[in-house]
């Protein structure tokens, strides 16, 4: 069977998960997650094409397991096949961002977001960031100052994501498919819209963003 192409728009969030093969840990120190995250900045520094984000994890991927299989003394892949990858609705940006922060909580390895130092909740929070990492223009709208766009982003993560939120965004991961609402698809995929689209069962017709709350 042909592999599914991705849906790659250039300039739109994606959301992107691998997999330890077998669901091993592939971090087993914080000298592993370092190596990663500094090889993260540098494939994606070196790739800016339009396909730029499969050249990033390949090159990425490579790199990472020859140094984990070297350090850890062990042969063979460490990757769960592909990764998977969705575009995210720009007005779904940040309750996608809430997802991923909320993973190790949504697992049952941490209690709360702010006891991660996997996730980048503290730096939104005020801790410290990746100097490289550039946050979403919608995130830089929660507020006129650090102070309140920290504390708007505290609310919202303590706030928790619904049920039905969560499954649509895993759902659309584990199918490389995008995470949007009707309107989005049609402006974005025309013709393509019905192909794009995950027909959600139960789904709400409409998300609100954050950015319109007041």
């Amino acid at each position: 069977m042909a592999r599914q192409a991705r849906i790659i728009i250039p300039g739109q969030a994606m959301h992107v998960l691998v997999r330890g093969n077998n669901r091993e840990t592939i971090f087993l120190n914080e000298e592993d997650r370092r190596r990663y995250l500094n090889w993260l900045r540098e494939a994606a520094k070196q790739f800016g094409s339009a396909d730029s984000l499969a050249k990033t994890m390949q090159s990425l991927g490579r790199r990472y397991a020859q140094y984990f299989n070297t350090q850890h003394q062990r042969s063979g892949t460490i990757w769960e096949g592909r990764f998977r990858s969705s575009l995210i609705d720009p007005e779904y940006f940040l309750r996608c961002q809430r997802y991923i922060e909320l993973n190790p909580v949504r697992a049952g390895f941490e209690s709360s977001p702010q006891d991660s130092t996997w996730t980048s909740f503290s730096s939104h929070i005020g801790g410290n960031a990746e100097p490289w990492l550039v946050d979403h223009q919608h995130f830089w709208s929660l507020g006129n100052t650090p102070f309140e766009r920290q504390m708007a982003w505290a609310a919202f993560v303590k706030e928790g994501a619904p049920h039905w939120e969560d499954r649509q965004i895993t759902e659309a991961l584990i199918r490389s498919k995008p995470w949007v609402s009707e309107s989005c698809a049609k402006k974005l995929f025309k013709d393509q819209t019905e192909q794009a689209l995950i027909r959600h069962r139960g789904r709400p017709k409409k998300l609100v963003s954050i950015n319109s709350m007041s």
